[in-house]
């Protein structure tokens, strides 16, 4: 995500002040000593380490900056903006997301189990664009939410530098147990815990931050159907109606990243077009192509550039449709 952000600047022909997150320095500091082997002049790319209310805050401050470009909390975004603004300077923003991902009767179940699961696992669901809300017709419903299980049940945890692992842990002791807390008040409100929902409590994993794939179920009503838990949590919601359906996933205040599953490509288009949000897929999810504007709308951030609706087709099964607000 980091050479995401700068690459495009530093192809511009500006130098760069990254500021990581205070939880994962590590590896924009190895990228700072690729720049030095590489040959970069001292000074044009800079890694300043550090917490957000003092080196953060002190950056975006800094009347030097000229185009700040941001990815973390909504609440963080607010702030940054509000300050860019004051200064007159151009903010791009990817804050948080509740992805929704449509999956129609005519959906290949077996991919959209496949797809939906390795876009939420990855990262122990610690991504903003994944898809944590996922609609399913009433027609394929059952069989989507066994093959679920089944594949989250099926998912080795384990440490990164593990061959076999297929998950890793969550990045801090504190999102850990927020995300605990998150699944207790879900259930407090009626969901239905299908599967997860915990932590490991035996064995090794028991010692780390670990937490199971979880698959909820209930009414997108739900505070946690509707508020990013940023962790290996998604929400199974029953639609009958195509239409209602759209009209429900855009009533939530993020707009990021979502998604429509269905082997109509008329169907797919219409209703990834319907959907409001900075990027839509048609049967995969987090599938980014070169050269399509990535941005984002409502409290998920905006793009910092020209948002204009595109699509890009390919074939049905890994077609990237990304929708312009």
């Amino acid at each position: 995500m980091c050479a995401w952000g700068i690459a495009p600047a530093l192809a511009a022909g500006n130098t760069i002040v990254v500021k990581p997150a205070s939880e994962t320095p590590l590896s924009t500091l190895y990228l700072a000593k690729l720049f030095e082997e590489a040959g970069f002049p001292a000074g044009v790319a800079n890694v300043l380490p550090g917490a957000g209310r003092v080196a953060g805050e002190a950056l975006i401050n800094d009347p030097r900056i000229k185009l700040m470009s941001f990815t973390g909390s909504t609440e963080v975004g607010r702030h940054i903006g509000e300050v860019c603004g004051r200064n007159l300077v151009p903010a791009k923003l990817e804050l948080g997301g509740k992805g929704a991902a449509i999956v129609c009767s005519d959906a290949d179940v077996d991919a959209a189990v496949e797809g939906l699961s390795g876009a939420l696992l990855f990262n122990a669901g610690q991504v903003c664009c994944t898809a944590s809300r996922w609609y399913v017709h009433e027609s394929v419903y059952d069989e989507f939410a066994s093959k679920a299980k089944a594949h989250f049940e099926s998912i080795k945890l384990g440490r990164g530098l593990d061959t076999e692992s297929q998950m890793g842990p969550i990045c801090t002791q504190k999102q850990m147990a927020k995300i605990l807390e998150c699944v207790a008040e879900a259930q407090a409100e009626g969901a239905e815990v299908i599967c997860g929902g915990k932590r490991p409590m035996s064995g090794e994993l028991a010692q780390g931050f670990y937490f199971e794939p979880t698959l909820l179920a209930g009414d997108d009503s739900n505070k946690w159907a509707q508020e990013e838990i940023f962790g290996p949590v998604t929400f199974l919601i029953k639609f009958s109606d195509e239409e209602e359906v759209v009209e429900r996933a855009n009533r939530n205040q993020y707009g990021l990243a979502n998604s429509v599953w269905t082997q109509d490509l008329a169907k797919a288009k219409t209703i990834a077009h319907e959907l409001v949000s900075g990027n839509s897929w048609i049967n995969a999810h987090n599938v980014f192509e070169y050269g399509l504007h990535y941005g984002a709308c409502n409290q998920s951030g905006c793009g910092g550039g020209v948002n204009s609706r595109a699509t890009f087709e390919g074939y049905l099964r890994q077609m990237s449709v990304a929708a312009r607000r």
